[in-house]
């Protein structure tokens, strides 16, 4: 076989992207037999958990320190990027040498986080004919932020706001530059703090600037940093390929495509993600729980690998609310952070209620979101766990946790026309707690409203609204399926043979 085209894939290390690349590059394999991709990530990534790559037209490279968490301490990410940078050069310098069989690289595919400072170096290796893109693996509506100037819902012109800070002293206030820098960054509405900015993003419905940005784990050191790299590397590459739907987000889509040029491939799951009733949960008493209830009947509770809920209090009123309401529900606490979140006492409660079954393992969610004892997914707002659940049909409850994407990816879901998901609102926190722009009662935040919000919204989904979101998610997921089929599956094939 000769082979035509090279992909190259600088991926960061984040789960999320991880699984979102890998299975873009499955379809973009299978649409171009004259394909083969090199795959560059962390060592820090578990490559065991990858699916099954043709060996002959997939080279997975891992670079870097495995114990960098332990060492490094808040300078983990930077000096991970710095590893993964070096390996990534010195892997693009050999594909290029001449002396290989496979031919140079034909397209870069670009993690939008990390590999902006790599760019220039890269150019000059693999030369102007290969195209270089940036992958988007989250949701339309996040990347719209990113594109669009602040006078449109963006900050894509922060540097234009920054100036405008550091040479008026009055709004100076006394800053330095890098202070005002994080602070214009992190608020994306033109101004250097939250203050209540109506962000209209075409196709989902308006939100004051701070339900945007809304998460209740803390950011992380040097966030403000990356947001920049990735304004900056949308604007340096050849298009961003973004792994949404029009189905999902077509009027987000459009509106990203005034900006630059967007390839939406469609939502990426893994092929064993679509598939329905196909995949079998392994753990024996979990699945026993499972076979036990009727279809739809249980509420499957997943905060992902990364965060969980940090006011206990608020998590313990969720539990009550599903207790009382003798609504069955299975927790999840495979995350990095779950298992000492939730005290050993509070899993005694669920797993002795009659009701609730706490999972306190690493389990396939695929598998369980294919179960027909599941109705729904109590969800942090993560895009990965979003679209798993859309295309099996299961509607969403969103408790945006992480800030960044949680909070917009869940007003994607709860706020579109047809809507396929319920928002908690009343976990809110800091900012967050003013009044939500689209209604509803104001965000106090005690124990007694949020349990009062939990119970409302668990009324709900045994009731009219319910089964709305429901149906709405089940069409959806029919047009999800479509799409990858027909209009997707066409600029797969297209950057495929780049």
């Amino acid at each position: 076989m000769v082979y035509e085209q090279h992909h190259a894939w600088y991926v960061f290390p984040v789960w999320g992207h991880i699984t979102s690349a890998n299975a873009l590059i499955i379809k973009m394999l299978e649409e171009n037999p004259a394909l083969v991709v090199t795959y560059v990530t962390h060592s820090l990534v578990d490559t065991r958990r990858f699916p099954e790559f043709p060996k002959d037209r997939f080279c997975l490279l891992t670079f870097g320190d495995l114990d960098i968490s332990k060492n490094v301490g808040k300078n983990t990410i930077a000096e991970g990027i710095a590893q993964l940078s070096k390996c990534w050069i010195e892997t693009l310098q050999e594909a290029c040498d001449g002396a290989q069989a496979w031919p140079k690289p034909t397209a870069l595919m670009l993690d939008q986080n990390g590999s902006l400072h790599t760019l220039p170096q890269v150019r000059n290796i693999v030369g102007p004919d290969c195209k270089a893109y940036m992958y988007w693996a989250g949701s339309a509506a996040r990347l719209y932020s990113f594109l669009a100037p602040s006078g449109k819902g963006g900050f894509s012109d922060w540097e234009d706001i920054v100036d405008k800070y550091v040479s008026d002293e009055t709004l100076r206030k006394g800053r330095e530059r890098s202070e005002i820098i994080d602070k214009v960054c992190i608020a994306k509405n033109g101004f250097d703090e939250f203050n209540g900015t109506v962000i209209s993003i075409p196709g989902i419905q308006d939100m004051y600037d701070y339900e945007r940005e809304f998460g209740e784990v803390p950011l992380q050191a040097g966030v403000s940093s990356m947001l920049r790299e990735t304004v900056s590397l949308a604007k340096a590459t050849d298009g961003v390929v973004c792994a949404s739907s029009m189905a999902l987000e077509g009027e987000t889509i459009a509106a990203c495509q005034t900006y630059t040029t967007v390839y939406p491939v469609g939502v990426q799951v893994a092929p064993r993600g679509w598939s329905k009733n196909e995949l079998v949960v392994k753990d024996e008493t979990l699945r026993a729980f499972l076979d036990s209830h009727r279809k739809g009947e249980i509420v499957l509770i997943s905060f992902g690998s990364l965060v969980f809920p940090t006011n206990k209090a608020n998590f313990q009123a969720l539990v009550s609310a599903l207790i009382e309401a003798k609504y069955p529900f299975v927790l999840v606490l495979g995350g990095m952070f779950a298992g000492k979140a939730i005290a050993p006492s509070e899993i005694s409660r669920i797993n002795d209620s009659g009701v609730g079954y706490v999972c306190d393992r690493w389990v396939d969610q695929q598998s369980l979101l294919q179960h027909p004892s599941i109705g729904w997914l109590f969800a942090h707002g993560g895009f990965n766990s979003t679209v798993e659940s859309l295309v099996q049909g299961i509607p969403l409850i969103g408790w945006p946790l992480a800030p960044g994407d949680n909070a917009i990816n869940t007003a994607v879901v709860s706020t579109r026309q047809n809507p396929v998901a319920f928002e908690v609102m009343q976990i809110r926190t800091g900012s967050a707690k003013g009044k939500p722009r689209r209604g509803g009662s104001d965000n106090v935040g005690t124990p007694q409203s949020v349990g009062e919000e939990f119970r409302d919204i668990l009324k709900k989904m045994r009731g009219k609204e319910g089964s709305e979101r429901r149906a709405n998610a089940q069409t959806l997921a029919e047009e999800l399926k479509i799409e990858r089929d027909t209009i997707a599956k066409e600029i797969v094939s297209k950057l495929a043979t780049t």
